[in-house]
């Protein structure tokens, strides 16, 4: 610029002083004299004007400059993604007591350096109690750490660490989250996938205002576990697994499929090869201080399977689906029930019926939904308690309203 500059002031000095070359006169000389300093005013304002231009022009480049940096800078940042769900609903089950049960999650994702992904989440829920045969009514209040991890893809592996959601095959042994495991995710194929995972069952609840003496901390046993599924469609599947939660070892098929238009069927059915059952140890209070049963000695295996049919789903705002199932769950299928997706139902104490589940969708972010449970325990009489007295069946229902939202 500053070259363009000088070649420009040097022409205007030689074209305004060439006249003067040739003019002999003194008036004329005058006259020269005047025009050239009349030109040599112009060329000073055009030199400060091209000036301003270059400063300008400097300026607006290194604001250009800038405005770059900043959105890249921008986009590289890790940016939080938010979800998170509530539900609020009324139980009443065969003790003819009523809870009314209120639950939400917060949920935030995010992807550090471009390469791991990492997630957060938390629980609340309150459960209030009205009295049980005129005693007195009763709240739990908890927060829990819903999942706490990090991950990482190589390749078609997916790699997860820390407290996370597990859920194999239809749930019928495993669905839950806040569990701490180091988790595999391998793409074999574009239709078949291993899932395997190692750590510890334990559900981090961060508060817990469960009286103590009663029902103290929960104990965390060793969790592995290997799955294998193959996708026949987008809507039918079918897969198996094996794992262990201390000390009860699990094998287990499970499978989903359409019949006809929107009606599908799927099942899933379990087997526990542990035969030693240990009992519940308790301390001198009668304060449960590690894992175990209550009633126990019919040596063993248990089983367990579900069988559901299903017809539509309420996904979108007015649609529907209705779900009718079956489960029969051996006593001791379970040593902890809070692991299972029936863990409102099923206990170590087996259960056997229907269920029927009716959903609506209110908008496409809410639903409205209806379970119903007629069924009963399952004991094995070859099952007794320390005092050597096995478990009688007893009726186990439930009716639950309840409603939840997605965002």
């Amino acid at each position: 610029m500053k070259n363009q500059k000088k070649a420009i002031v040097l022409g205007l000095t030689a074209s305004m002083l060439m006249p003067v070359c040739f003019n002999g006169g003194t008036a004329e000389a005058a006259a020269a004299d005047m025009d050239v300093a009349a030109m040599q005013a112009e060329i000073n304002d055009l030199t400060a004007r091209l000036t301003d231009l270059e400063n300008s022009l400097a300026a607006a480049k290194e604001k250009q400059e800038t405005a770059k940096s900043e959105k890249k800078a921008k986009k590289e940042a890790p940016t939080l993604k938010w979800s998170g769900s509530t539900k609020s609903g009324y139980m009443y089950d065969e003790t003819k007591t009523g809870k009314i049960k209120a639950e939400a999650k917060i949920l935030a994702t995010t992807v550090v350096d471009k390469t791991y992904d990492v997630g957060l989440g938390l629980k609340f829920k309150s459960t209030s109690s009205e009295p049980n045969d005129g005693k007195y009514s009763s709240e739990k209040n908890k927060v829990k750490l819903e999942q706490a991890y990090v991950g990482r893809s190589f390749g078609p592996v997916y790699v997860k660490a820390g407290a996370q959601s597990v859920s194999l095959g239809e749930g019928l042994w495993l669905s839950k989250s806040s569990v701490n495991q180091f988790t595999a995710n391998y793409k074999m194929t574009p239709r078949d996938t291993l899932y395997a995972g190692y750590g510890r069952d334990s559900q981090d609840y961060l508060v817990n205002d469960t009286n103590k003496d009663y029902n103290p901390p929960a104990r965390t046993r060793l969790l592995k576990f290997a799955q294998y599924q193959h996708d026949f469609s987008k809507d039918a599947y079918a897969g198996l697994y094996f794992g262990t939660q201390q000390p009860e070892r699990y094998f287990g098929i499970y499978g989903s499929t359409p019949i006809v238009g929107k009606l599908g069927i799927r099942a899933e059915y379990i087997r526990n090869t542990n035969k030693d059952k240990p009992f519940q140890v308790e301390n001198k209070k009668g304060t449960a201080i590690g894992y175990g049963y209550d009633y126990t000695g019919a040596s063993k295996n248990t089983s367990g399977y579900v069988i559901g049919l299903n017809y539509g789903k309420a996904k979108k705002k007015g649609t529907f689906g209705i779900a009718a199932e079956y489960l029969n769950v051996d006593q001791n299928l379970f040593m902890d029930d809070g692991y299972t997706d029936w863990d409102d139902y099923i206990t170590a104490d087996g259960f056997k019926g229907f269920g029927l589940i009716m959903d609506y969708a209110t908008s496409d972010h809410t639903k409205l939904s209806l379970l119903r449970y007629w069924a009963h325990t399952n004991p094995d009489s070859a099952n007794v308690d320390k005092d050597g007295n096995s478990l009688e069946k007893s009726p186990h229902y439930s009716t639950y309203l309840k409603f939840t939202t997605k965002f």
